[in-house]
């Protein structure tokens, strides 16, 4: 899994380019994921840290993740600090 995006009671996967629906909420799914490897970013978005390139900063407060296969997704302000401190980068 590369990716998640939780889609009303779905959460689409992303896995090797290609998105497949699971029906689950994202709380119910985030419990069943390794912590160590996985980070919430945002209130609809998880990712594989193993699979992220990039943290750009935006003058929101916010910030937006480059991913290895190209994607880019939100990261809210809430989750920024966490993850930059989980990817070894100054909050």
């Amino acid at each position: 899994i590369e990716w998640l995006q939780a889609s009303g009671n779905y959460v689409n996967l992303r896995v090797r380019g290609h998105e497949y629906p699971l029906r689950v909420t994202m709380a119910g799914i985030e419990e069943r994921l390794d912590p160590s490897r996985f980070a919430r970013i945002h209130r609809s978005y998880m990712v594989n840290l193993d699979c992220l390139q990039e943290i750009e900063p935006l003058e929101s407060g916010d910030a937006r993740l480059r991913m290895r296969d190209g994607s880019q997704l939100p990261c809210s302000r809430r989750y920024r600090s966490a993850l930059r401190g989980r990817v070894g980068e100054p909050a």
